[in-house]
């Protein structure tokens, strides 16, 4: 199979390679997060073999450019810190903490439904009979760059929503459509592997470093409006608590 594309003699052919693909970087044609051609592609497309292609993949890889992947493929490098911070003081927005970071924040829909609720998930949003919720499942990104993937689940009341636009603010819809006052939450977080689906839709490998933070945000009458349910790359994200002055002296009364 011939190539479409012709090197000029004098020059590395890696270098040549390395040269087009940072270029098309800075033309914009593939943004940060963007998954390259496979090695079998670029060799194909400038005749030369998988050995040369991947020198020059490694030669941006060396400077910065290119993020290599075992078994997953090469991404043009992401604009976003090396570490985004979550802070767990209040309820806030995906998009609004992106913003205050400088980062240009961005929502793909992945998945929009009414399902029947699982039975944790029922128990926290304190479901009767009724077991139907509304679920969205959405990939945010950061500079286009795969951060948190999120499943949301509110209760049937809500069904609305899935009317409505779902890349932005989830909790601007709910407070300015549905008139909720999101008073305050309860959130807890751990390590997890992300799984095979998780990994490929937050652009790593299966089985790599996430943290699983499950939120119940409840309204100022008591009443739980949302679980969420999120899966934050472990290499991108540091979770953030801010805590009271030393107590001292404090101890167990024992009677």
């Amino acid at each position: 199979m011939r190539g479409t594309l012709r090197l000029k003699p004098g020059l590395p052919k890696y270098v040549q390679i390395s040269n087009w693909i940072q270029e098309m970087i800075q033309k914009g044609r593939y943004g940060p997060g963007d998954k390259l051609p496979s090695e079998v592609h670029l060799s194909v497309l400038f005749s030369v073999n998988r050995n040369t292609v991947r020198q020059a993949i490694a030669d941006l890889v060396s400077r910065g450019l290119l993020e290599k992947k075992n078994g997953v493929g090469s991404f043009v490098k992401g604009e976003t810190p090396s570490s985004v911070k979550y802070t767990l003081q209040h309820i806030s927005s995906f998009t609004a903490d992106m913003k205050s970071m400088g980062i240009e924040p961005e929502t793909r829909l992945i998945h929009k439904g009414l399902v029947k609720a699982p039975d944790e998930v029922a128990e926290k949003l304190m479901l009767g009979a009724e077991r139907k919720v509304v679920l969205t499942e959405r990939l945010r990104l950061g500079n286009r760059v795969p951060l948190v993937l999120e499943r949301s689940y509110l209760p049937f009341e809500y069904r609305a929503i899935l009317r409505m636009r779902l890349t932005g603010s989830l909790y601007d819809l709910l407070t300015r459509k549905f008139h909720v006052d999101l008073n305050h939450s309860t959130q807890s977080f751990r390590a997890v592997a992300l799984s095979p689906r998780d990994a490929g839709l937050l652009g790593t490998a299966p089985g790599s470093p996430g943290i699983f933070l499950e939120s119940v945000i409840y309204d100022a009458a008591n009443i739980p409006v949302e679980v969420l349910h999120a899966f934050h790359r472990g290499d991108k994200y540091v979770f953030e608590v801010e805590s009271g002055g030393y107590r001292r002296g404090l101890r167990s009364r024992v009677p």
